[in-house]
């Protein structure tokens, strides 16, 4: 059910207690099902009469578009399909839990797992998507038993023909992830001359680190930045605050607020800056600097509406009056800025087109503005998170870093023209960090 039809389904559905007493067929044998989506989000569930299949479960992260949010799995399990349905569940993965137990996740932008791999709970297993018979992008949910739907239990409470808020308590798997981007590239916060990477550990308080470019295409000993649980999105960005050193920006869950972190010259970062709240809204993506003032500047697409915008960065730890530089850009799944990949002198922007994963860079032009998109890659739908801030293997052009699902990290040569070189290989284990 889409956001749309959520209006009919509620006048159509007895909404009862957010708890009801169901009995299922060998409940004792069931899974501990948690919500399939990061720990710490709220979502909200609707069950209702009439769902095919029965009790099927239909999600939504409000407010705004919820394309592209991680999906993960509700339980440990082995994948059994994953892709394309060909029917109405669209792209699709189906989990077998043993025990006759299964799960369903429908409508999905991309899978990120194939058929065979096993899983853990709270893995992200795909992205929200509005694939197959969908009106709107939601995650579909069905738990199902013996091959028949049954009640949905999240956290051991069992949630049918109603619609609730649902706070997820997914939080069990290292490989949780928390937002769409698991790691953010950043200007130089070690003051070695050399553009670093942000990346943010997935569990228990959430530290961030700062890894610093060695300029051959690797990274160096992370520093620690201590504990970054509370911040549902992470950036790096050129220098907004005057003072000559690449920043980062966060969103605080619990108010929606953006900050801005002075970098310093040792890997760490300065008191926040509060540029207020309402970003939860939004996707943000740092740049170097897109209208040529020797500032950072923020981009950020509105969920609501599909726009993309620029906040010209101020000398204040502070932005400037947004300029709309694009309209659906909802059609993009991952967003983010990046250095100069055409050889023009001007920094450029680089994003993935969720229908074909091709990589497209928009060339940034001198007023801020974005021209004609060059393609620069196929199957970059299987990437989580890429970005560009700088020379990265020491040639003297930009680069692209870029995380792939399965956790490797990669480097991207730029080579001019919006192309790409051969990929240095960084290693796995990258899908431990967010």
């Amino acid at each position: 059910m889409s956001r749309r039809a959520l209006s009919t389904a509620l006048a159509t559905t007895a909404l009862a207690a957010a708890v009801v007493s169901i009995p299922t067929a060998h409940a004792a044998e069931r899974p501990d099902f948690q919500l399939p989506v990061p720990c710490g989000e709220s979502w909200t569930a609707t069950t209702y009469s009439g769902h095919s299949p029965a009790y099927s479960v239909d999600l939504n992260h409000y407010p705004g578009d919820d394309t592209g949010r991680p999906v993960v799995a509700s339980a440990a399990g082995t994948v059994t399909a994953s892709g394309a349905s060909g029917g109405w569940a669209g792209t699709h993965v189906r989990i077998d839990h043993g025990g006759g137990w299964t799960t369903h996740y429908a409508h999905l932008s991309s899978a990120a797992v194939p058929a065979g791999t096993t899983v853990q709970a709270g893995q992200m297993i795909g992205r929200v998507g509005n694939t197959g018979k969908s009106q709107g992008a939601h995650l579909h949910f069905e738990q199902t038993l013996n091959g028949a739907g049954q009640p949905a239990v999240f956290d051991g409470a069992t949630y049918s023909y109603t619609t609730r808020n649902i706070t997820s308590n997914n939080c069990a798997s290292p490989t949780n992830p928390a937002s769409p981007a698991p790691v953010s590239t950043v200007g130089d916060l070690t003051g070695d001359g050399k553009p670093d990477v942000l990346a943010r550990s997935g569990t228990g308080s959430g530290s961030l680190y700062v890894y610093p470019g060695d300029g051959n295409g690797k990274f160096g000993t992370r520093i620690d930045n201590g504990a970054w649980a509370s911040i549902e999105q992470v950036s790096g960005v050129g220098d907004v605050t005057g003072d000559g050193r690449a920043d980062v920006l966060g969103v605080e869950k619990s108010t929606g607020k953006l900050f801005v972190y002075p970098g310093q010259t040792n890997g760490r970062l300065g008191t926040r800056i509060d540029n207020g709240a309402g970003w939860n809204a939004m996707r943000i993506a740092g740049t170097e600097d897109l209208d040529g003032d020797g500032r950072g500047d923020l981009l950020a697409l509105e969920a609501s509406s599909g726009n993309l915008f620029r906040y010209p960065g101020l000398a204040n730890g502070h932005f400037g009056n947004r300029v709309q530089i694009g309209s659906n850009w909802d059609t993009m799944s991952v967003i983010s800025g990046a250095g100069d990949l055409t050889g023009d002198g001007r920094n450029d922007v680089v994003a993935v087109e969720e229908a074909s994963g091709k990589l497209f860079v928009y060339p940034g032009l001198d007023n801020g503005g974005l021209g004609a998109r060059i393609e620069a890659g196929t199957n970059w739908d299987s990437m989580s998170s890429l970005g560009g801030a700088g020379d990265y293997t020491g040639d003297g052009k930009d680069d692209i870093v870029a995380r792939q699902n399965d956790g490797k990290l990669f480097v991207y040569p730029g080579i001019g023209g919006g192309k790409l070189g051969a990929r240095i290989d960084n290693g796995a284990g990258w899908n431990f960090d967010y």
